[in-house]
């Protein structure tokens, strides 16, 4: 799927006189099929922010991970973004880009439209290492067809800038963009079906109860859509912990919260959390460390299924932990939610 920067350098996008100093640091032929005029489903999809996107499940999870390495050491603190340490791409467009609609934002990551035309979009983001633009442009397939293809342009902010991109290239090129990839041909074919995710404020007493205002934290996100009955509480706990959070989820719970998951096929234990509660429609499981009590409770009714998370702070320094993680973490529970949706109810392909 990656392909030579030519492919890039070679098309008359008007990203070459937008940013003509940032260096082509890789370019992807999306696996995103379609006619003459199906770029506008490919900009709505890619900043889609109540549906699936392609920015789910592990590549999600290590851009989200980055997001929160750069509020512990500080790379995207106020003044290292855009009209702070360099202005905005936007200020360079000639009239008629200016003056055309700017396109979408991604509110799944921090990319902000420069510009958008019937063939291209380009989206900006900044912080202390590096200006990156995010460009998807509509290009014939060579078959009759079209598709898209994705040229990641980068500006690096002097050495710490460059030492950062040779740091992240391995994860990069091994894990993030062959992740990306394969979940950009999953979901196109699959025709993006669109459940509904929300964040909901109103808290139940119960989950609250589980982790009291001022000694801990709690959210509560709700996906929507027909046939989630289909599947008990448990089997969604399942599919959300032990086969879409997987590995990277294991990684997050052990290692940076240093919860004590027990490694057992018992039936009362889903991904290493003990299942404390099964009532009427939902189940709670719990974890602990030595810093905190960690709850997640999943609930079905009707076509709507609901993931509750609580965090007690048992230790002043669980708080401090906590709170770079929750805001991964409140990216990252949509995407949950979409995925466990499409393993327990997968959509005819296309």
């Amino acid at each position: 799927m990656r392909i030579d920067p030519t492919a890039y350098l070679s098309r008359p996008w008007r990203a070459h006189e937008v940013a003509p100093d940032f260096r082509v640091e890789d370019v992807w032929a999306l696996p995103t099929p379609g006619g003459p005029h199906d770029f506008p489903l490919l900009v709505d999809w890619f900043t889609r922010d109540d549906g699936p996107n392609p920015f789910s499940g592990v590549s999600r999870l290590l851009f989200t991970l980055r997001l929160w390495l750069g509020r512990i050491l500080g790379l995207d603190r106020s003044g290292a973004g855009l009209g702070s340490r360099v202005p905005s791409l936007r200020t360079r467009l000639p009239r008629s880009l200016r003056e055309s609609p700017r396109g979408p934002d991604m509110p799944s990551l921090p990319f902000s439209s420069v510009y958008r035309t019937d063939t291209e979009w380009a989206a900006e983001s900044a912080n202390r290492t590096v200006h990156t633009v995010l460009h998807l442009g509509w290009v014939p397939d060579g078959n009759g067809g079209h598709r898209g293809e994705m040229t990641v342009l980068v500006k690096p902010n002097g050495l710490l800038g460059r030492v950062y991109m040779a740091a992240v290239a391995p994860f990069r090129l091994l894990i993030v963009y062959p992740a990306l990839m394969r979940v950009i041909g999953k979901e196109w074919r699959a025709g993006g079906a669109t459940p509904t995710v929300r964040q909901l404020h109103d808290i139940p007493a119960e989950i609250r109860a589980l982790a009291p205002v001022g000694s801990g934290y709690a959210d509560l996100f709700t996906l929507t859509a027909p046939g989630v009955s289909e599947s008990a509480p448990e089997q969604w706990a399942r599919a959300l912990f032990e086969e879409v959070a997987g590995r990277q989820g294991q990684f997050v719970w052990r290692v940076l919260l240093g919860l004590r998951l027990r490694r057992s096929a018992s039936p009362d234990v889903v991904a290493g959390w003990r299942v404390v509660e099964r009532g009427d429609g939902s189940i709670r499981l719990e974890a602990r460390s030595w810093m905190l009590t960690g709850s997640l409770v999943v609930g079905v009714d009707g076509d709507r299924v609901s993931l509750a998370t609580a965090v007690r702070y048992d230790r002043p320094v669980g708080a401090r932990v906590w709170a770079p993680l929750a805001a991964v973490h409140r990216r990252l529970a949509p995407g949950l939610l979409h995925d466990a949706y499409r393993m327990l109810h997968p959509v005819p392909s296309r």
